[in-house]
């Protein structure tokens, strides 16, 4: 009995020992994807993305593009097209206001235009402005006012995952899959607002009548496949999942620290 206690007890110890951390598991996150000094050195960042949407009148591609400087500015600018018609859109995020370019839509009678942001808006993109590579908020993620908490372990596309929820200092949340091996993230899921901005698929609802039902709207995205550039490393194969179906995403002409035409600061 005491043999059988003795190795319980030695058992616990050594689970003790290799358990993992929340901060751990982010560090390690942080040294795969090319280690914290790089990713504090991202000024501007540059990347474009196409998101191959399947729906129930058809499939189409969605083209958007993504500017960023640190802590000073954020753009996603987007095009849909319907048949032989056109729809340009934009969110444009500042360190002092935010605006939504919504393009007319005929099939609804809205009217389009530029709407500024109100302050809940605002506060809900401002994690936009963070410029640390594709995963920024986890880098240096408590001294920017966000919480990690470390979930039961999960099998992403049957490999080991550490799960880590994310808690932003904005009340958001978003829970990663990081792979124990290595260490890059998997998945990552996420509701409401967020999941509508970092899929990108939020331009295409608010192009198609509004912003209804984005509060509702879950995600998940799978990172499938990873491009090193200046020593950083991006996905650039996703997988999003939502309640309207699966579509595939493709990053493309990634650029760091290089000068972003003055145009894309406007709101226009």
């Amino acid at each position: 009995m005491k043999k059988i206690t003795l190795s319980i007890l030695l058992l616990a110890a050594v689970a003790g020992a290799i358990a993992q951390t929340a901060n751990e598991v982010v560090d390690k996150f942080i040294e795969a994807s090319g280690g914290k000094d790089k990713l504090n050195g991202i000024n501007t960042l540059h990347y474009n993305q196409v998101i191959k949407v399947k729906m129930a009148m058809g499939d189409f591609d969605l083209p958007l593009e993504f500017f960023k400087e640190k802590n000073k500015f954020y753009r996603m600018q987007a095009s849909m097209q319907f048949g032989p018609q056109s729809f340009d859109m934009f969110t444009l995020v500042t360190d002092t206001a935010g605006y939504n370019m919504v393009p007319a839509n005929p099939f609804t009678g809205a009217e389009g235009g530029i709407q500024k942001m109100q302050q809940k808006e605002l506060t809900s993109q401002a994690y936009q402005l963070d410029a640390a590579g594709m995963f920024a908020a986890l880098v240096d993620f408590a001294g920017k006012g966000h919480k990690a908490e470390l979930l039961k372990d999960e099998k992403v596309n049957k490999e080991d995952c550490y799960k880590l929820k994310l808690t932003m200092n904005s009340g958001q949340e978003v829970i990663y899959f990081i792979n124990k091996s290595t260490g890059l993230i998997a998945r990552a899921d996420t509701k409401g607002a967020m999941a509508a901005s970092m899929s990108g698929l939020g331009s295409m609802m608010g192009g198609m009548g509004g912003s209804r039902g984005m509060d509702k709207m879950e995600v998940t995205t799978l990172y499938n496949e990873y491009k090193e550039v200046d020593g950083i490393k991006f996905p650039v194969k996703l997988t999003i999942q939502t309640q309207m179906g699966n579509s595939e995403s493709l990053l493309s002409n990634i650029e760091v620290n290089k000068e972003i035409a003055a145009k894309w600061y406007k709101p226009q």
